[in-house]
């Protein structure tokens, strides 16, 4: 019975954790477990990619392991942000502080 209160709460914390730190897009940058503060690519198709003449951003946010998360980093979100009707690409902005405090931002460049 000991086992079990004492095993419950790592198991919790454990999912509790694993929610913010992973990551996947076509290239997943390398992630600090102390601090991470990195940009990547959502997308790999760049044959005669132009960049446009317009950026926008739009982030989400996460505290305490992700118990609370709020924000909206949107790929339309980020347009919006940016008064885009195209969107030529889009990259990945991530902020980890020891997953208490967790950001993902989108950029967008378009026209």
């Amino acid at each position: 019975m000991k086992v079990t209160h004492m095993l419950a709460p790592a198991v919790v914390l454990a999912i509790l954790c694993t929610g913010c730190v992973t990551y996947k897009a076509p290239v997943v940058p390398p992630l600090g477990g102390a601090f991470n503060f990195t940009s990547a690519p959502m997308n790999l198709d760049l044959r005669d990619t132009d960049l446009g003449s317009k950026t926008g951003e739009a982030s989400s946010i996460g505290i305490l392991g992700g118990l609370v998360t709020f924000g909206d980093s949107s790929i339309h979100a980020a347009a919006k942000d940016g008064r885009l009707t195209t969107v030529h690409h889009a990259d990945s902005k991530i902020t980890n502080v020891l997953t208490l405090f967790f950001s993902h931002t989108t950029v967008v460049y378009g026209n």
